[in-house]
C-alpha cells in the first residue's frame, strides 16, 4: 500500500471565479464536470491546471464513476485496475472506499469527491493509506490555505538513510529545547539541520532514563544556528522559535503533523557536530552533547548524541532545493559548509 504525497483538485462545478483563479495561482488542479463549468474554467485558469474528467466508460484523464450501491464496485474495480478513478459516491463514503483500497493493494489510482475539508481529511486517511487525491468545491479563497495544510500533514516526508561521517566536539553553545503543546509519540522528533538542504530526524525526550523524567512534549533541537522544518515547506532558526510558533513533528515513517511551540528553551550547553551522509548530499547538525538527545535509526530506535560515531546509519530529510529566502526554498546557488 502507498502512502506517498496526496493532491487536492478544486471542484470548478460550485467554485466561484476567485477561488478559481487563487487555487490556480497556488499551484492546484482544477476539475470541472458539467459543461458550464468547463466553459467558465476556460478563460479564468492555465489549460496546463485543467485535468480531464470523462464519464464511464470514455477514458479520460480519469475516469467519473459513481457508486449509487454495491453493484457499482466492480465498474469502479475494473476502472481503477488500468487508469485513474474519479468516485463519485450518493450514500456511503467511507466504507466502498476501505473495500476499494484493500482488494486493489492501495490508493494511488484513486480519487473521491468531498463535500468538506473535514470530509476530505477522512478520505486521505482512508485505511492509514487514504486516496491518491480528493476533489472539491470550495466557496472561500482562505480555504486554500487550510486544504494545503491538511496535504501536508496526509503526505509523508520521504526520508533516507544517512551515514555518520564525522562527530566533533565543539564546545559551550546555545542550544534551544523545543517545548510543544503536544505529546509527542515514540519514534517522533522534529527535522533539525545545519545546512537548508540536510536535516537530521532528532527524537524527543519522550523515553525513561534511571536518571531523567521524560519529557513527552520536547525536542532538544541543538544549536540556535541550526535550521528547523516548519509547515509550508519552509524553515526558521531555532533562534526565531518562540511560543506560538508552529513546527512539524515527524515519525521515523516521514508521517507528519502541525504542532504549536509552547516554549523555547535557551541555555548554554556543551555541543557536538554530527555530519552525515545520503548518496551525493551531505549535511550536519549542531547537537547538545548529552544522553537525552538522541538522533533516529533506520528502524526508529533512539541513537543518542553523545554515543553516535562515524559509520551510524541514521534517519534524515534531504531538499532537493538548496537555497532558502526568509525560510522559503528557492532555486539558486548557495554552498553552506
Amino acid at each position: 500500500m502507498s502512502s506517498g504525497f496526496k493532491e487536492f483538485l478544486l471542484l470548478a462545478d460550485g467554485s466561484p471565479d476567485d477561488v478559481i483563479r487563487k487555487a490556480s495561482e497556488m499551484g492546484f488542479k482544477i476539475v470541472a464536470l458539467s459543461s458550464e463549468a468547463k466553459e467558465r474554467v476556460r478563460g479564468l485558469v492555465d489549460p496546463a491546471k485543467l485535468v480531464r474528467v470523462e464519464e464511464w466508460p470514455s477514458k479520460g484523464e480519469i475516469t467519473l464513476v459513481k457508486i449509487k450501491g454495491p453493484e457499482d464496485m466492480s465498474v469502479v474495480e475494473e476502472t481503477a485496475s488500468t487508469g485513474k478513478v474519479l468516485i463519485d459516491s450518493e450514500g456511503w463514503k467511507i466504507i466502498p472506499l476501505e473495500n476499494l483500497i484493500a482488494s486493489l493493494g492501495g490508493g494511488d489510482r484513486i480519487y473521491a469527491i468531498a463535500e468538506t475539508v473535514e470530509e476530505a481529511r477522512s478520505l486521505l486517511g482512508v485505511l492509514e493509506v487514504g486516496v491518491k487525491g480528493v476533489v472539491m468545491p470550495l466557496k472561500d479563497p482562505s480555504e486554500l490555505t487550510e486544504v494545503k495544510r491538511m496535504l501536508e500533514e496526509a503526505s509523508p516526508i520521504q526520508l533516507v538513510t544517512a551515514e555518520v561521517t564525522e562527530v566533533k566536539e565543539v564546545g559551550m553553545g546555545d542550544r534551544v529545547c523545543v517545548d510543544t503543546t503536544s505529546i509527542l509519540s515514540p519514534g517522533e522528533g522534529m527535522l533539525i539541520g545545519g545546512s537548508a538542504s540536510f536535516f537530521l530526524l532528532v527524537h524527543s525526550e519522550n523515553i525513561e532514563s534511571p536518571f531523567t523524567s521524560p519529557r513527552e512534549f520536547r525536542v532538544n533541537a541543538g544549536a540556535v544556528s541550526n535550521y528547523i522544518l516548519v509547515p509550508g515547506g519552509r524553515t526558521k532558526y531555532l533562534s526565531e522559535v518562540k511560543s506560538g510558533t508552529e513546527v512539524l513533528a515527524v515519525t521515523k515513517d516521514g508521517r507528519r503533523r502541525v504542532v504549536s511551540v509552547g516554549r523555547a528553551k535557551v541555555e548554554r550547553r556543551p555541543l557536538v557536530l554530527v555530519r552525515a551522509k545520503s548518496q551525493d548530499a551531505e549535511g550536519w547538525a549542531v547537537l547538545q552533547l548529552a544522553e537525552t538527545v538522541p538522533l533516529m535509526r533506520p528502524d526508529g530506535t533512539p541513537l543518542p548524541a553523545s554515543e553516535v560515531k562515524p559509520g551510524d546509519q541514521i534517519l534524515a530529510y534531504v531538499e532537493k532545493r538548496k537555497a532558502r529566502h526568509f525560510g522559503m526554498a528557492v532555486d539558486e546557488f548557495i554552498e553552506e559548509r
